[in-house]
């Protein structure tokens, strides 16, 4: 009995063994089938398939999802009242907003500041943009921008034409750099770069910078060719929710370059330091 026992065994292990490839291949085969001749309904063929996948959809079948919806957004990122050291106050404000879908939108961007003491004077610039969505985090705009500036009963206004560039760039820095010819013919650059430097889930502190390039002298504006001035910011603000924030910061203006001499020579400040107090908010 032991004999035979052992020969049941060895003639099952050698069965396994004998059947095991064609298992194996058996599975290969039925695979390789599967993706070369996908099944498709009895008595169809893959035309007629085709063609009913480019008909209507029926009546009973639900509503596609609109993945490309138009939407709108505004962001006022500086609404904030500026206390100079030695010189008059000043309401201040940048906002843009945007309203299109994913790759194409119409952008508007304004910022200025108006002053309460002394003479009625301030300035304003508002840029009307298409912007074109052409990667991830980046987008090129193209448009015009009206500014204007007042003193007293005095009031100039410009048109410009403009080209940008906004978006992300690596490290979460915030950049908007703008190209700007005017209706005669002066050309200038500015560059802002700003990023969120967040201490809790609620307190950001936000560093930004600001740059004015000229390509030539504009003497009546007292504006030298090429860096004229730069802002440097610091806020800290606390978010109540994320598009309500309350903020203090403070700004640092200087001009440079033949600005700054220009600017002398007009008996006007060359530097300038404002202490700020304002709200950010979004809808």
């Amino acid at each position: 009995m032991p004999t035979l026992k052992l020969f049941c065994c060895l003639l099952f292990v050698v069965s396994i063994a004998t059947a095991a490839p064609t298992f194996a291949q058996h599975e290969k085969h039925v695979a390789a089938k599967e993706i070369t001749s996908p099944s498709l309904p009895e008595g169809m063929s893959l035309d007629d398939v085709l063609d009913r996948a480019a008909q209507p959809k029926p009546d009973e079948f639900p509503d596609a999802i609109h993945d490309d919806p138009l939407r709108m957004f505004t962001l006022f990122e500086q609404l904030e009242y500026r206390v100079q050291d030695d010189g008059p106050d000043h309401l201040g404000w940048e906002a843009q907003g945007w309203i299109g879908f994913d790759f194409d939108k119409f952008w508007w961007k304004s910022e200025g500041e108006a002053g309460f003491e002394g003479t009625d004077e301030g300035e304003s610039e508002h840029d009307f943009l298409y912007s074109r969505l052409i990667s991830p985090f980046w987008s090129v705009q193209v448009g015009v921008r009206y500014a204007n500036e007042w003193e007293s009963t005095d009031y100039e206004d410009t048109w410009y034409g403009v080209i940008a560039l906004q978006g992300l760039a690596p490290g979460m820095f915030e950049v908007d750099s703008s190209l700007y010819v005017s209706e005669y013919g002066d050309v200038s650059a500015e560059f802002e770069l700003e990023y969120d430097l967040r201490l809790t889930q609620r307190l950001v502190l936000q560093p930004r910078a600001e740059l004015a390039v000229y390509v030539q002298d504009i003497e009546d504006d007292n504006i030298g060719a090429g860096l004229s001035d730069v802002k440097l910011d610091l806020r800290l603000r606390y978010e109540i929710k994320r598009g309500l924030a309350p903020y203090i910061g403070v700004r640092y203006k200087l001009l440079v370059g033949e600005t700054a001499n220009l600017s002398q020579t007009a008996g006007e400040d060359t530097e300038q330091l404002f202490f700020l107090t304002g709200i950010r908010f979004a809808f």
